[in-house]
């Protein structure tokens, strides 16, 4: 118990006579300037270090907005880095118009489809060689239905009920 009492006035103590002193805290004026000193001509290589160490802690006392702050560089500056060559973007694929499976009906030749396409919002049941937004039924399943495009040979979009 003495201990912990003798800490506390000590600490107390400590306290008093830390901020019993009158430190000047008013703001620098707004077009205050630090100046760097003057170097001589006859600088050694332990007075530049040493130079460069008072620039940095000169750096970190300026105050943050001022218009002297500038970062001090130490050392070699860094060599700019090599950058890669910039490929040519893909091509862009073509729109394809988004079509939804909603149903299938029946199977063989007389099978039809419940297609919408999403972009006007039109559907139509559809059979096979039937069209719907720029491509023709070739082939109608129990859940799925291919479709091939009407303008581009070779190209053809699968339809499912249960996308992935």
């Amino acid at each position: 118990m003495a201990g912990w009492l003798v800490a506390c006035s000590l600490s107390g103590l400590f306290f008093w006579w830390t901020y019993r002193l009158e430190v000047d805290q008013s703001a620098l004026p707004f077009d205050f300037v630090f100046e760097k000193p003057a170097k001589s001509l006859d600088a050694t290589a332990s007075d530049q270090s040493s130079s460069e160490i008072a620039a940095a802690i000169q750096f970190q006392l300026r105050p943050l907005f001022s218009p002297s702050r500038r970062p001090v560089k130490v050392g070699e500056p860094d060599p700019d880095p090599e950058l890669p060559e910039i490929e040519a973007a893909p091509p862009e694929p073509v729109a394809v118009a988004r079509l939804k499976l909603l149903g299938t009906e029946g199977m063989g030749p007389g099978a039809s489809a419940l297609i919408v396409d999403e972009d006007t919002g039109a559907s139509d049941w559809v059979a096979v060689d039937g069209g719907i937004g720029g491509w023709r039924v070739a082939k109608i399943g129990t859940d799925t239905v291919l479709l091939t495009s009407d303008g581009e040979p070779g190209s053809s979009l699968k339809l499912s009920l249960y996308p992935e």
